[in-house]
């Protein structure tokens, strides 16, 4: 004889208030698997077994290993070139942003993404023998920064935010000096990342260097 009122309850549990989807812990077991083994070192199985899935339940949100490759690319990119939220054009967001605003930009988003570190890692060594993350590294590394950057110099120096120059030639600096922290802060190391005072520390110093050399001569002490 049953218990009025009181029935069985059978499915899936209930998800816990603020706990990450299975397409989001898929993603998360990705990085570190590929971080830790490589890309190729790492099958569909073993993803499916560091979520508790079966390779159906895998395949269920990603086509195949590569799409989880291009879901991380994706938001990398996302990361990085997002617009603003305004929807503001380069011009508009050069025009209300300091030229300090415009250099700590691109590193404050990295050094907020707690992937960063993993995903920094899974390009760099993996570039060597795939072919696919090179060109993408290399794109989105240094092709594309110095496009960006370009534009926004030019524009700042067109305010008179910042003393003329060859933008391009500034744009190339900055992202070399970037590059180098970035390979400083996230390959370097013994695979932890830094705390944000480590990480700031040197980062604030080259763009200290480039504001005062950069500044506009009624802006100088």
């Amino acid at each position: 004889m049953g218990v009025k009122g009181v029935s069985k309850r059978t499915g899936r549990p209930a998800k816990v208030p603020g706990e990450k989807n299975t397409k989001e812990k898929i993603f998360d077991a990705a990085i570190d698997l590929f971080a830790e083994r490589g890309y190729d070192g790492v099958s569909i199985r073993d993803i499916a077994r560091a979520v508790g899935l079966t390779e159906g339940a895998v395949y269920r949100h990603y086509a195949s290993k590569e799409d989880i490759l291009n879901s991380i690319f994706a938001y990398v990119e996302k990361l990085l070139y997002s617009p603003p939220a305004s929807g503001d054009s380069i011009e508009t967001f050069a025009d209300t942003m300091s030229f300090r605003d415009v250099l700590e930009g691109m590193p404050r988003f990295m050094m907020a993404d707690p992937y960063m570190n993993k995903i920094a890692r899974i390009m760099v060594f993996e570039m060597y023998h795939n072919d696919r993350i090179r060109d993408y590294f290399q794109r989105e590394l240094f092709v594309r920064p110095v496009d960006e950057t370009e534009a926004l110099f030019r524009r700042q120096m067109e305010l008179g935010k910042i003393r003329r120059c060859d933008p391009r030639a500034l744009s190339t600096l900055y992202i070399s000096s970037l590059v180098s922290w970035f390979f400083q802060a996230y390959i370097m190391g013994s695979g932890e990342t830094p705390g944000p005072a480590a990480l700031d520390k040197p980062l604030q110093v080259q763009i200290d260097l480039l504001t005062e050399l950069l500044a506009p001569e009624t802006g100088r002490n």
